[in-house]
Formats: C-alpha cells, sequence, structure tokens
C-alpha cells in the first residue's frame, strides 16, 4: 500500500500533459498509467503497453526472439475483420498485409505469437483473454486462455483457424493457455499479462 501511494504521489507531481515514456505502445498522458495502481479495468492501451513491456523482454533474449513474437490487440479485430472479407479480399488488400506478414513469418521461422484480445464485439462483454499461436511444434497449437474459465468464441476460432489455414497445411489443435482464476469484474487484463510472462 505504501508503493501505491508513493507511485500515485509521483505521478500526481508530473506536469498533467506528458505523454508515457517511450518503449510503451502509444503517447497516452502519462496519468493513465494511474490504472495499474488499484482496482481498475484495463483498457486497450494499457494492455498493449503490458505487450509491449513484453516485447522488449522477449527482444533482449537472443533465444526466444527467434521463436516469439507479440502483436497488440488490434489483431483480434483484424482477424475477424479478415474472416469475414473473401479469401481473394484478405490475400490482396493492402489493409491486410500486416496480418499476411506475421501469418507467413510464423510459418517460415516456426515460431510463436502472443496477443491480447478483447470480447467486446465478440461477446458484447468486456473481457481479456489470452491467445496464443504456437506453430514452433510440428503439431501447432492455438492456445486460449481465459480468467473465467469460458471457452473460446466460436467466432474468434473460426477466424483463427481460417487465418492460419491460409498461411499453412499444418493442422493445429485447440488448447488451453494457463491462466489464473479471476474473481472480479477489473482484474482480466493483468490476469492476461501475467499467462503471457509465463
Amino acid at each position: 500500500a505504501v508503493l501505491v501511494d508513493e507511485a500515485r504521489q509521483n505521478l500526481r507531481m508530473m506536469p498533467w500533459g506528458w505523454a508515457k515514456p517511450p518503449g510503451l505502445s502509444d503517447g497516452e498522458p502519462l496519468y493513465h498509467l494511474s490504472r495499474f495502481l488499484g482496482p481498475n479495468w484495463l483498457t486497450g492501451s494499457q494492455q498493449n503497453d503490458m505487450l509491449e513491456l513484453l516485447r522488449h523482454k522477449v527482444d533482449d533474449d537472443g533465444i526466444l526472439s527467434q521463436k516469439i513474437r507479440i502483436l497488440g490487440v488490434a489483431l483480434a479485430p483484424k482477424l475477424l475483420e479478415a474472416h469475414a472479407a473473401s479469401g481473394q479480399t484478405y490475400r490482396n488488400a493492402q489493409s491486410f498485409r500486416w496480418l499476411r506478414d506475421a501469418a507467413d513469418d510464423l510459418v517460415r521461422n516456426k515460431a510463436a505469437l502472443i496477443t491480447t484480445a478483447h470480447l467486446g464485439e465478440i461477446k458484447n462483454e468486456p473481457h481479456w483473454i489470452g491467445l496464443v499461436f504456437d506453430l514452433s511444434q510440428p503439431t501447432g497449437k492455438i492456445l486460449y486462455g481465459d480468467s473465467f474459465g469460458d471457452p473460446i468464441p466460436a467466432s474468434l476460432l473460426a477466424a483463427c483457424l481460417w487465418w492460419m489455414g491460409e498461411h499453412t497445411q499444418a493442422h493445429l489443435e485447440l488448447d488451453k493457455l494457463p491462466i489464473a482464476s479471476q474473481r472480479d469484474g477489473f482484474s482480466c487484463g493483468m490476469l492476461v499479462d501475467n499467462a503471457h510472462q509465463h
């Protein structure tokens, strides 16, 4: 509690318009970091900050950096959009190029992709989940971690399988991403980050 109070006090002393420090996901105001100091539901910006910190950790490890990729929370909505478009549109549209490049990289390098997804548009509830595409093994896996213990929504699973199917013939299995259980309405984002860190 003392450390949290000190952090809050330090944030209060910062000029109001200062942006978050370099190395985080965006230029939102520094005071938004205070959401990490209490029982607050985290936004996409904070989820991306934690993914960005994980990316730095991975990039600093020569072995991990060859086999692990990190993408922000924009991945899942873009996958759903691509899945809803025709295959021809996905293969040719410039707006999907980064998705194609990410999948090609995973397949070519037999790597794993870690991301966090929001179920708001899928299940109409504010909830973060962990998602990992692991192509590092002969049988690829899609790992899904929901701190409420719910299964992956059918539309998200269909989009994930379709996306990988556009880039590889490998069979993908659905598996659970180990994640702690949630007993409140706000800690899903932190629990997802904890799952990704392990």
